[in-house]
């Protein structure tokens, strides 16, 4: 056993690992420290390094008698809980392709990730999913095996061989103690895992036709790594992140899975997205994830306590938000004496319970991605003390290549990219990338995946400015780039972006391209939009009695004139359409990660749109 205390130079001095073994050497030097934790019914449960270590082999012994073997896509559908990073393990264990699948998908989605993808083995979570693959079972013919986390209320059914989870667990531990040598076969066929081998399969977010599968490799996990070692992972061993957004989704995957492997942090599993504040504040993660929309929901929240309070209060809350705001838009390296007067005045008075109501008093680094961000609700939570970062990456880069520098120090909107990967700017404004990180390609569409790397350059999509001091910000999708008539480019990302500043507006859908002037379909945010409305007397039923109310209208476009001021007279709304429902996935509006179906809407609300065109 090694007496050195872990940390991440050791990742980095042990060179290239899979996953596997990276488990395999933490539960050797480490055995009895904590490596995950599951809350079931109130109580966390934890499972050491070592234990991780046995379930791994036992779950693998399990799927082997099974007949899964090296380069076999098993798929996993599951919100995030311990089972699933445990059959992930497992399955990669054997050298076997881990299929992750969106939970909230409908089934006619699920049929095409299952088919494209050649899933045989399908890990489900509970009921709900096997509701789905019930609809679909004809049409899925290489799916053969169901294995279930929760068998709660599927005991009746035997479709594809149903099996519950724990009994696979049960049995390849039988099967390890009934034979020895099944354990030292079985790390050895993780030491004979190549590193170009696909480890995962990850689907793209489908924002503009069905969803590929990106294959990402052993090394491209471990680069991913070794990027976090090298740049932002000073956190000591045992700090603790919570584990909440789809593991499906590259993000998590690095916050979950890369992170806690390359840091040796402790992997946190809440009871539920239902939980997730309550989780968030027993846990109280040194490190946390959080899309834009997290953001937004937590300052939406805010204001909503803040206009339901007392009128001194009121006032006092007013003055310590526009504070934050406007001293959040400076990088911290450059705030004066005043800022700092003025921020640690309003951190004992007001900020310091809102992080610890957050779940985030002991946080040292926050990070967004995986969407744009409002520069003002950015600036509002770095200026309440929240140390919120922007990274940029996508699924075929295995998630961050840029990152900012402590203090948001960067001109840059996402930082500088990591010092070992290659980047340049065509002449188009496109984002080109090269590195170890960049993905294998996309699962048997030779078209796609040669459309997207040239050369060994990743065409990224994304347009991209480089500041003065060398880091760079994202502009737009180079798909998303509006002409309007008078031939003048839009970039709909800035201006959607502003819209989501109020904090009446979730989302919008800026409509431009060929016209003569900007228009736009907004999405009100029902809570703070709610509690303004019954400020105001206003009555309502459901969502489409407010959103079509008249003087909600009223109040939304005064929202909208207020932020035109800040906007190029191209850029300026000058009609908007409140949408009489939420955005959902299941309609098709939106992808499994919630960004927006452009076309799709249009389509949709075409009749809207020219009305306001007319």
């Amino acid at each position: 056993m090694n007496n050195r205390p872990y940390n991440v130079s050791i990742y980095q001095e042990k060179g290239y690992r899979n996953i596997i073994q990276i488990i395999f050497d933490h539960a050797l030097s480490d055995p009895k420290l904590t490596a995950m934790r599951q809350k079931r019914f109130g109580i966390w449960k934890e499972t050491s390094w070592i234990e991780l270590e046995t379930l791994t082999l036992s779950l693998a012994s399990a799927l082997s008698f099974l007949g899964v073997i090296k380069g076999m896509q098993v798929g996993i559908l599951s919100e995030n809980r311990q089972e699933w990073v445990l059959s992930q393990f497992g399955i990669n264990c054997l050298g076997a392709l881990v299929v992750g699948m969106y939970p909230t998908s409908p089934a006619n989605e699920i049929e095409h990730l299952v088919n494209s993808s050649e899933t045989s083995i399908l890990f489900i979570e509970d009921q709900e999913q096997l509701d789905k693959i019930i609809k679909i079972e004809p049409k899925v013919k290489k799916l053969k095996k169901l294995i279930i986390f929760d068998p709660k209320g599927c005991e009746k059914y035997s479709i594809m061989n149903l099996t519950s989870f724990e009994s696979l667990i049960e049995e390849g531990k039988k099967l390890l103690l009934k034979d020895e040598n099944i354990r030292k076969n079985l790390k050895k066929e993780v030491q004979n895992i190549d590193q170009n081998d696909t480890a995962m399969m990850m689907f793209t977010s489908g924002s503009t036709g069905l969803p590929k599968a990106a294959e990402i490799s052993f090394y491209n996990l471990w680069y991913a790594g070794f990027l976090a070692s090298k740049s932002f992972m000073k956190f000591k061993p045992g700090s603790n992140i919570l584990s909440y957004l789809p593991l499906c989704h590259i993000a998590e995957q690095n916050m979950t899975v890369i992170n806690c492997l390359t840091g040796q942090l402790i992997m946190n599993f809440g009871e539920s997205l239902r939980t997730i504040r309550q989780d968030l504040r027993e846990v109280a993660p040194e490190l946390f994830f959080g899309v834009p929309r997290i953001w937004q929901k937590l300052q939406a929240e805010l204001l909503v306590n803040m206009y339901n309070t007392g009128k001194f209060r009121k006032w006092f809350l007013i003055k310590a938000f526009d504070n934050a705001t406007k001293r959040g838009l400076k990088r911290r390296d450059r705030w004066n004496v005043f800022d700092l007067i003025c921020f640690y005045f309003f951190y004992f008075t007001v900020y310091k319970s809102i992080l610890s109501y957050a779940g985030l008093s002991k946080n040292k680094l926050a990070i967004t991605a995986a969407a744009p961000i409002s520069p003002d609700l950015l600036a509002f939570m770095r200026g309440i003390g929240v140390h919120l970062i922007e990274v940029w990456g996508m699924t075929e880069t295995t998630g961050a290549a840029t990152i900012q520098p402590d203090g948001w120090s960067s001109d840059g909107r996402v930082g500088y990219f990591f010092p070992s990967l290659e980047w340049k700017i065509a002449k188009d404004g496109e984002l080109l990338v090269k590195g170890g990180n960049v993905f294998k390609g996309y699962f048997k569409d030779k078209n796609s995946t040669n459309e997207t790397i040239k050369n060994g350059w990743l065409h990224t999509g994304d347009i991209a400015e480089e500041s003065s001091d060398g880091s760079i910000s994202i502009i737009d999708r180079k798909k998303d780039i509006m002409i309007n008539s008078a031939g003048k480019n839009i970039t709909p990302t800035l201006i959607e972006n502003a819209l989501k500043s109020s904090p009446y507006i979730k989302e919008s859908i800026v409509i431009g391209d060929g016209y003569k002037y900007v228009t736009s379909l907004i999405q009100i945010d029902f809570d703070t939009v709610r509690s303004w409305a019954e400020q105001n007397e206003i009555s309502y039923t459901n969502f489409k009695s407010l959103s079509q109310n008249k003087e909600v209208f009223s109040m939304i476009n005064d929202e909208v004139y207020s932020i035109n001021q800040s906007l190029s007279s191209v850029q300026q709304i000058k009609k908007i359409y409140l949408l009489p429902k939420e955005l959902d996935h299941d309609d098709g509006e939106v992808t499994a990660t919630m960004k927006i179906k452009r076309k799709s809407l249009e389509i949709f609300y075409n009749k809207e749109i020219k009305r306001m065109y007319a």
